[in-house]
């Protein structure tokens, strides 16, 4: 029974994006229930058991932790106090078809080592400046785009967005980042491997997702012990102590609405109706347009079908023993790198020689193993269902096919021998089997593609199209895939919501990174104007250049051709003496010139002073910080004098009153 005057919300689906909406809203004080066709929850983010083995069935890295952070900060707690995160370390261990590895580590010193190992003498200092170019890519990604809706395309000329486009590198790709930076083709291709966690080749992802190396590397690279469905298990928990209710095994077949266009509720596949003030859709975007929603509803997701991303064969392997030479995370790369991504996304295929991924999560959480033993986790990128052709989809014979190259990869780049020996026991996905088990259109694993037109106002946004009452979140929606994304998505659909219904945020949603600055050692403090001033110049020194450039080389082309340039208005060139120059760049008045001449020297010997000035402020500026700080030392200090003056008088008037105090012996 719903309480008087509380909204009723319905969930469908309780993946990540499903969970983390319904803690959301149920901390916001809706009544909630979620409706999840399996009988657990997390979606792809679950995990598969077998006699003591444990398996991440999709994620199996924690990225961005700020948004995690964010999201338990919402809901009133602290990421800490429900999950147990363990650092990995290395990040990866990149193996190369010519035998040789690169260590990927959060470990700056470290990973600048590794770089010039390949790249020679000052290979640390491009890497500094590609990870500050991705460092930009990450801070705009979180002030402009995740935690920001676009509803409209006018919602792209934000001023954040548009003064800001460039930087991000949109219309570039990852491959070029890296290409811009690193001098050797095995750095390159150690940098831009990412784009497989976004199901996209790094020659088309847009060069904005540097952002994924920078948070690796910055951030750092986080598994979560007992899985990572611990992190959809703590929000299952956090949303069922606000009331939630989890409805497994109950699929839902129609999202109904009425006459005048608003979500009243839904239908389940047994023909039950639930009532609801808000329905959220936590599902694949194209499969949610098909099959939930009539043409009143509108069909507009269907569109989206054509521009899927790849899919993937994984592999669950149980071992009898442990393989020391593979660490936590292990990226198997091809010979042919870019043949072996255009076979996915050009040729639509599997490829001939695929670049895959291999988890151990035993590594860093034994207890994913039996002691002595490994769980082992291989994904092999290939192209989705609709793009295999009939002739290539014998999945059992595609499914031997990867096996076998896996295998004699692992192999041969470890120099070990009788791998296969040493499975107990396998458990395979297919894209047959993510479309059957997740409702994945083509078995598509990462949802819709992530290129300029399918991100920000092109991409499904929280609220339906044309269905009020009815939200998005997850991979599909904006803002995109992954489940640092999908969580974002979470908070940008309930504001929506609320909003919608008029109700206000929860006071924890503006709190978030906002330290307590009590004392003075932490107030924010302005920069001095004299580096102030040196910012602005500096920045000013390319304009000024320039257009001293410009104006040379007109008159360097007008002295040698004759004449002004055709987009210049002709003219005379015997007017070109130092007469007229004069006339042009003074203003005939020679003590005027002489002032502004003796203004620009001082000028420039100030920006010269500024530019050669040790770091730190101006002494006179220390000593005034100095004298100010003992002055309030001073005024302190007097303040408690005066205080001890004061009770030492009160005790004295209450001796000379009462007596003494009697002392514990007598």
């Amino acid at each position: 029974m719903v309480e008087k005057g509380k909204q009723k919300a319905i969930v469908i689906g309780a993946g990540v994006g499903g969970t983390a909406t319904a803690a959301r809203l149920a901390h916001a004080g809706f009544d909630v229930e979620i409706y999840e066709k399996n009988d657990f929850s997390g979606g792809r983010c679950s995990l598969i058991h077998h006699e003591g083995y444990r398996f991440d069935q999709g994620p199996s890295l924690l990225l961005l932790p700020p948004l995690f952070r964010q999201l338990y900060h919402d809901l009133g707690t602290n990421l800490e106090d429900h999950i147990d995160l363990v650092q990995c370390n290395p990040n990866y261990v990149i193996h190369y078809h010519d035998g040789e590895k690169v260590i990927l580590s959060s470990d700056r010193a470290q990973l600048g080592a590794e770089v010039e190992q390949w790249e020679g003498e000052g290979g640390a200092a491009r890497l500094e400046d590609f990870l500050r170019e991705a460092g930009i890519h990450g801070q705009l990604s979180y002030d402009e785009v995740l935690g920001r809706p676009f509803d409209t395309f006018f919602a792209m000329l934000r001023p954040g967005v548009v003064m800001n486009l460039l930087k991000l590198h949109p219309f570039g790709s990852l491959w070029g980042r890296c290409a811009r930076y690193f001098k050797t083709e095995r750095m390159r291709r150690a940098f831009s491997f990412g784009s497989m966690y976004l199901g996209s080749s790094p020659f088309d992802a847009p060069g904005t997702y540097t952002l994924l190396q920078w948070t690796e590397t910055c951030e750092g690279i986080w598994y979560p012990k007992g899985g990572f469905h611990s992190v959809v298990q703590s929000l299952v928990n956090i949303s069922e102590s606000h009331g939630a209710k989890y409805h497994f095994s109950t699929p839902v077949s129609q999202v109904i609405h009425d006459s005048k266009g608003r979500a009243t509720g839904i239908k389940l596949e047994d023909g039950t109706t639930k009532e609801a003030d808000v329905v959220v859709v936590n599902a694949d975007l194209v499969w949610a347009h098909n099959n939930l929603f009539d043409k009143v509803g509108g069909t507009q997701g269907v569109k989206k079908e054509e521009k899927r991303l790849c899919s993937s064969i994984s592999f669950y392997w149980a071992l009898d023993s442990t393989i020391p030479s593979l660490n936590a995370h292990n990226i198997f790369l091809a010979e042919d790198y870019k043949g072996s991504f255009d076979d996915i996304f050009k040729r639509k295929g599997m490829p001939r020689e695929p670049s895959f991924y291999v988890n151990v999560p035993s590594r860093v959480d034994p207890s994913a193993a039996p002691e002595g033993k490994d769980s082992i986790v291989v994904l092999v990128p290939v192209g989705h269902l609709h793009s295999i052709s009939k002739q290539e989809e014998d999945w059992d014979a595609l499914v031997d096919r990867a096996r076998k190259q896996v295998i004699e990869v692992i192999e041969g780049r470890l120099g070990i021998t009788g791998f296969k020996d040493k499975i107990l026991w396998e458990g395979v996905n297919t894209p047959q089997t993510w479309k059957d088990k997740f409702n994945l259109t083509h078995g598509s694993i990462l949802g819709i593609t992530h290129d300029f037109f399918n991100v920000l106002s092109f991409r499904q946004q929280a609220r339906h199209p044309s269905l009020k009452g009815a939200y998005f979140v997850g991979a599909s929606a904006h803002p995109g895939t992954g489940v640092p994304i999908a969580i974002a998505g979470s908070k940008l659909c309930t504001q929506a919501i609320l909003s919608d219904l008029s109700i206000p945020e929860p006071q924890t949603y503006n709190t978030f990174n906002k330290k307590q600055r009590n004392n003075s050692l932490d107030e924010i403090q302005q920069f001095p104007l004299l580096y102030t001033l040196e910012k602005i110049l500096r920045n000013s020194i390319p304009i000024i250049l320039g257009s001293i450039m410009t104006i040379f080389g007109l008159i360097i082309y007008t002295m040698i051709y004759g004449s002004s340039p055709t987009f210049i208005i002709e003219r005379d060139i015997n007017r070109f003496t130092w007469q007229y120059f004069r006339s042009v760049f003074t203003t005939g008045d020679n003590e005027i010139d002489l002032v502004i001449s003796i203004v620009l020297a001082v000028t420039a010997m100030l920006c010269l002073a500024l530019k050669l000035a040790p770091e730190g402020e101006p002494r006179w500026m220390t000593e005034a910080r100095e004298a100010q700080r003992q002055a309030m030392l001073y005024e302190k200090q007097n303040t408690k004098d005066m205080e001890y003056q004061a009770q030492f008088k009160a005790q004295q008037d209450w001796i000379a009153k009462y007596g003494n105090p009697p002392t514990e012996q007598s």
